[in-house]
């Protein structure tokens, strides 16, 4: 009896202990896209990886997608959570192509590519990290991560 006790007390203590990291995440994320969209100065000065560097021409295309977009990545947070990583530490979503990462992530790709499309449809960048945070956190998504 006393066992299972413990372990339930364990138990709901991890999901305490989720349920309040996820709250802590999104907090951060929606800090982190606010500050992004009001930013006045460029978040990521950094060279951007050469598109020429790739071989596989969707990859190619992305990073000249990116070089082409500088602005409007800049203004937008990367859901493959890289930003609040340690590990990446990145500035915005435009920093995922200053070197391979981009190349190696899906997430990157995607949103760089619909960013581009949508900033040329004439949304704002508000609009977009709106679209974002629907398709990545929404009750729909399916909370994809690197």
């Amino acid at each position: 009896m006393k066992h299972k006790l413990i372990f339930a007390l364990a138990a709901i203590l991890a999901l305490i202990g989720g349920y309040t990291y996820a709250q802590s995440k999104q907090m951060a994320v929606d800090l982190t896209v606010e500050r992004l969209i009001e930013a006045k100065v460029p978040q990521e000065t950094g060279k951007l990886m050469d598109p020429a560097t790739y071989r596989l021409p969707y990859i190619a295309e992305t990073y000249k997608i990116a070089a082409d977009n500088r602005e409007a990545l800049d203004k937008q947070f990367c859901y493959c959570y890289c930003a609040l990583n340690p590990r990446f530490n990145h500035k915005s979503l435009l920093t995922c192509f200053t070197d391979d990462h981009g190349a190696n992530c899906g997430v990157c790709m995607s949103q760089a590519r619909e960013t581009a499309e949508m900033t040329k449809a004439g949304k704002t960048p508000r609009e977009i990290a709106m679209y974002f945070k629907e398709k990545y956190t929404g009750p729909n998504s399916h909370n994809h991560t690197h």
